[in-house]
């Protein structure tokens, strides 16, 4: 059977495709790495490596759903247990993240549907995790948690496309898996000991306070890496930059659709924060994924994306109101509109998933989350 995300005729890439990634981070070289090389040690050689990576996306699950459960809408300060949960389960989810890769070598499991499922895990924790981050900061009811879902998921984008470009996952000094993730880290434990109120006191020396302090330096951090990734394109193109370049449009695009949406239905950021928040999820895993699934097997550069339907009508549909007053779907069925959004891209997602992961252990003769083929020799 043919599958819809990966043409026939370039299935036999998968088995050509080899991970290339560089790591310049000091962190994760003289802390983390020690740390990772240990506890991969007490990781049974019968676990799947895509199981590793499942099993840390959960605790990120598990935070969002405690989130969901106790403030429905971002705006309820939550128990100080569950702030120190979310930093104990988001370094665990580091952790497996990190070691999930090690133990695909070690049990002889490397090959394009651990990076796949990797970066997918990944891509959906950035969004998700803001939500918890949201709840926090106590910015879940304003347009600060907009903010942090695009920048978030920008460095994200930006890193994708430029391995599609590159072929290498470049981590620069200061990364999102490694010092990033430490940082909110941090950020929940502070919360737990001082609640989300203490991030709405002023910033020593700034007239602003600390949450939006904390905020323009995740900004500036990205941007140094959004910055880093661009030079690092137009290196490697060259002639080809400006055709390269043209990759950030979808990026662009659905950015600048959601904030059209967001001016347009103030509703939105203020009141429906959490199926905004999932509809980006779904809506930017698939934008990702389809990129990571092109550079794997070398098809061109994805610009369309299903997911986007919806958002197109609902903005051109707000568009027109705004113009002549005319709605073409009516104002109550607004929030309904919305989570049927939600429900769209989250299935779109799900059969994105699926569709790949099958032709994958089809092609490959494997398994997804149970090693298939063993590899027989003694642990080293």
């Amino acid at each position: 059977m043919t599958g819809v995300y990966i043409p026939a005729a370039l299935r036999g890439n998968l088995r050509k495709y080899k991970y290339a990634g560089t790591d310049k981070s000091l962190v994760s070289r003289y802390i983390l790495q020690p740390y990772w090389n240990t506890i991969i040690n007490y990781v049974p050689m019968w676990m799947a490596p895509n199981l590793v990576t499942l099993s840390g996306f959960m605790f990120i699950v598990v935070n969002v759903i405690v989130t969901l459960a106790l403030s429905e809408n971002l705006t309820v300060p939550l128990p100080s247990w569950c702030y120190y949960m979310f930093g104990v389960f988001l370094f665990l989810y580091q952790s497996l993240d990190a070691i999930d890769g090690k133990q695909a070598r070690r049990t002889g499991q490397s090959g394009p549907l651990g990076e796949l499922f990797d970066h997918g895990c990944d891509a959906l924790n950035s969004t998700l995790t803001v939500i918890c981050v949201s709840s926090a900061l106590d910015i879940g009811h304003s347009y600060w948690h907009l903010v942090s879902l695009v920048c978030t998921l920008g460095n994200f984008y930006l890193s994708t496309w430029e391995e599609y470009h590159t072929g290498v996952l470049a981590l620069s000094y200061f990364s999102g898996p490694v010092e990033g993730i430490l940082g909110v880290v941090a950020m929940f434990l502070a919360t737990g000991l001082y609640g989300p109120r203490f991030w709405h006191q002023p910033t020593p020396l700034l007239a602003l306070p600390l949450y939006q302090t904390f905020i323009y330096l995740s900004i500036a951090i990205i941007a140094f890496n959004i910055i880093t990734s661009l030079i690092n394109v137009v290196h490697v193109k060259r002639s080809g930059a400006i055709r390269a370049l043209g990759g950030l449009a979808p990026f662009i695009g659905t950015s600048a659709l959601v904030a059209a949406w967001a001016m347009l239905w103030p509703p939105l950021v203020e009141s429906h924060a959490v199926p905004l928040s999932l509809y980006v999820t779904f809506l930017f895993g698939l934008l990702v994924g389809r990129i990571i699934v092109a550079h794997v097997v070398k098809a061109p550069f994805p610009f369309t994306n299903v997911a986007m339907v919806p958002l197109v009508v609902i903005v051109a549909n707000l568009a027109v109101e705004k113009a002549t007053g005319i709605r073409a779907i009516p104002a109550d069925m607004d929030v309904t509109v919305l989570w049927a959004t939600v429900g769209w891209s989250a299935l779109a997602y799900a059969h994105f998933a699926k569709d790949v992961i099958g032709d994958i252990c089809a092609e490959l003769d494997i398994w997804c989350l149970v090693i298939k083929h063993p590899l027989h020799k003694k642990k080293v």
